[in-house]
């Protein structure tokens, strides 16, 4: 049973350690998961957020430039408009521009090539910097300029607009308008907060040169070639520097990913819409340590939500287990209880058959005594296995509810043997086996234990043998015995040579209820061996089984029992005395309500020249005790399960009498309840002794006798 037992929490642990394991899956699948949306969705929301401040910085940018050419066209405007002025006021006016714009310096350029600067300064169109793009420019135009002379240096803008048409002024005529603004100015209208300060935005052209770049970009970089730095980065996915100068060669935008010096970039390519024919795109680069970080606080502020999730499933999962596994164990325990109900049918009916057609034989053969003996003998067989199969039954639901206890006391294992090698040897017999019996072995035979359950375990044992060994068997008990300090460590080894077990039910032999079914035509309740381990194992022993298919099988047995001092046997003398029953003339007092068993009793003591008083029910049997002499009543016969009052109380009520026999007249309980707890509460309610029902004749009248001695 304890092996059952553990069998039981090795399984309720397995199944809890398998929904762990399930659950741990489901949830490490789903956070991973999770974890992949996530990182997907950041990046995702990263780019799209890219491409956002893409937009907002080229439109501010743009707007800028509009601003600034829409200014050099008002001041064009002014001029055109003021038909009488002429060149000295123009560039007058032009200095006082210039101080009041964003303007660091204007120009203007005359149709015969000769510019003049807000700073009264001639030149040559062909002296400027410039001189290509603003040439080759139809309208508008923008670039980028390095002023580098004497009186101011740095990187600049430069917005410009060749007209198409020259204006008048005075005798000359103005063929257009350039002005330089700090290309700083550009860069500021480039927000990166977003990023916490590692993102960027550049300005570059097609052939990857850096106009400008927001305040996070290296200023020493602002003069290097941007596509340039990418030859040695690594691009990961689709992404290549032949991709991002094939998009800009197109006209189209890109995004890509490269790690370039140890730090992984996401960057966007933007072509921007500008007037004029500059080509410029936009580039915006995000370190994706911003997105790793964002992705670490979204799935770490998630572990809570997870945690609480795996408790929640955890919880479901162990609820629905348990009810699918308490259907399941109810069909199983439905099953069970229809497979043992039909063996427990069977082995009480096939006994009963015996006795009800060995009556009914006995009253046919009533003038045979010879018959009527054998017919006799044979009901005392079927009803011993009655009382066997009741007994199983009764100390499994012991076990069950952990009521078994044990009784040690000392005992002469050689008597114990005899007695089995007559009881087993009578049925070995008639079977057609031959029984053997080896002791020679148990040195030391004075030992204490619960003689009882170690005969119940053996009987068990032998048992099945004869009940699974062929007629021509074999079938041997032998007893060993190792000296251990005080302990005699015995061995019982039960060995036949009958069918034997497959190795498939030698797996489940302990457990309640299964049998092997080669024998077809031997039944049991399959509670045996299950209740021989369970004895074993209380008594601080170990059990254990060898067999083979059609050779045989070997159990053996080892208890640790204590070595004691032999009592002097009694003579033979007296030992005749002490058998020999003698109850002539007791005053017997039985209360039993069913009235086949009161007679029976009755019968069985009035036999033996006893005088017998009758009771139906506790409650007469007290007042009949009452109304008797003091001393009159030599022993009390007490069944429990009575009406009107049970045993229990009617035992109290003599007591409690006050009569001056009340408290030393002998009670004996008679009982179908044979728990340990029940016999307790009959010896507490004041009886002497208990026997169980049903009742062993012999062995009640043993106790009677020995009152009188």
């Amino acid at each position: 049973m304890k092996e059952i037992k553990l069998k039981k929490y090795q399984l309720k642990w397995k199944v809890v350690a398998f929904l762990l394991a399930v659950v741990a899956a489901v949830l490490g699948g789903g956070y991973w998961l999770y974890q992949q949306s996530i990182e997907k969705a950041v990046y995702s929301t990263t780019e799209s957020f890219m491409e956002q401040i893409a937009d907002h910085d080229q439109l501010n940018i743009i707007n800028q430039l509009n601003g600034k050419w829409e200014y050099l066209d008002s001041m064009l405007a002014r001029v055109s408009e003021s038909r009488n002025s002429n060149l000295k006021d123009v560039v007058y006016n032009l200095s006082v521009e210039a101080k009041s714009t964003d303007f660091d310096k204007l120009y203007l350029v005359m149709e015969n090539g000769r510019i003049y600067n807000n700073s009264y300064l001639e030149t040559d169109l062909e002296k400027a910097p410039w001189k290509e793009a603003y040439q080759q420019a139809e309208d508008y135009f923008v670039t980028s300029y390095s002023e580098d002379s004497r009186e101011q240096w740095g990187e600049y803008l430069l917005y410009g607009k060749h007209l198409p048409t020259s204006i008048p002024c005075g005798k000359y005529k103005i063929s257009g308008i350039v002005g330089l603004v700090p290309i700083d100015q550009v860069a500021s209208q480039m927000k990166m907060e977003s990023f916490d300060g590692r993102g960027v935005a550049l300005v570059i052209r097609p052939t990857g040169e850096i106009i400008t770049a927001s305040q996070q970009y290296s200023s020493s970089a602002v003069t290097q070639n941007y596509l340039t730095s990418l030859e040695s980065c690594d691009f990961y996915g689709d992404g290549s520097l032949e991709a991002c100068k094939k998009a800009i060669e197109e006209g189209n935008g890109i995004f890509v990913e490269y790690e370039q010096d140890g730090e992984r970039f996401s960057a966007l390519f933007q072509p921007m819409e500008l007037q004029g024919e500059e080509d410029w795109y936009l580039v915006v680069r995000v370190s994706q340590q911003v997105t790793a970080e964002q992705v670490r606080l979204l799935i770490w502020s998630s572990v809570p939500f997870f945690l609480v999730l795996g408790i929640v499933v955890l919880l479901v999962a162990w609820f629905l287990y348990h009810n699918v596994n308490a259907a399941r164990i109810a069909r199983a325990s439905e099953q069970a209880k229809s497979t043992f109900l039909a063996n427990m049918s069977h082995e009480i009916r096939t006994p009963l058959n015996g006795i009800v057609g060995l009556q009914y034989l006995m009253r046919e053969n009533l003038d045979d005594r010879e018959k009527l003996l054998e017919y006799l003998s044979k009901a005392e067989v079927s009803a011993d296995f009655l009382k066997s199969v009741i007994t199983d039954v009764l100390d499994m639901s012991k076990i069950e509810n952990g009521q078994m206890e044990l009784y040690t006391e000392e005992m002469n294992l050689k008597d114990l043997v005899g007695e089995l090698e007559t009881l087993i040897g009578i049925q070995a017999e008639e079977k057609g086996l031959h029984f053997s019996v080896d002791h020679t072995e148990a040195s030391y035979p004075f030992v204490k234990g619960d003689v009882l359950r170690i005969k119940q375990v053996l009987t068990n044992l032998l048992g099945n043998s004869l009940k699974f060994t062929p007629k021509g068997g074999e079938i041997s008990l032998k007893v060993q015995q190792i000296l251990s300090g005080d302990t005699a460590q015995t061995t019982f080894i039960v060995a036949d040579t009958g069918y034997g077990m497959s190795p498939e039910f030698l797996e489940k032999i302990w457990v309640p209820f299964e049998q092997e079914r080669r024998a077809a035509s031997q039944n049991g309740t399959g509670l045996g061996t299950t209740l021989s381990k369970t004895l074993v194992e209380k008594m601080g022993g170990r059990i254990s089984v060898e067999s083979h298919l059609d050779k045989g099988t070997v159990f053996t047995i080892i208890l640790p029992l204590e070595i004691v001092q032999p009592k002097e046997a009694p003579s033979a003398s007296a030992a005749g005395a002490e058998k020999e029953i003698r109850l002539a003339g007791m005053r017997i007092l039985v209360a039993e309500d069913n009235e086949i068993n009161r007679m029976i009793i009755c019968s069985v003591l009035e036999e033996r020249g006893c005088i017998i008083f009758e009771a139906e029910n506790g409650k007469d049997a007290v007042s009949i005790f009452e109304n008797s002499e003091a001393g009159f009543f030599d022993l009390v016969l007490m069944d429990i399960q009575m009406p009107v009052m049970n045993g229990y109380a009617a035992a109290k009520a003599i007591r409690s009498s006050g009569r001056a026999d009340s408290a030393k007249i002998p009670i004996f309980a008679m009982t179908a309840n044979a728990f340990r707890e029940d016999v307790d509460k009959a010896l507490a309610s004041g009886m002497n002794d208990v026997a169980t029902k049903p009742l062993d004749i012999s062995l009640l009248l043993e106790k009677i006798n020995h009152l009188q001695s």
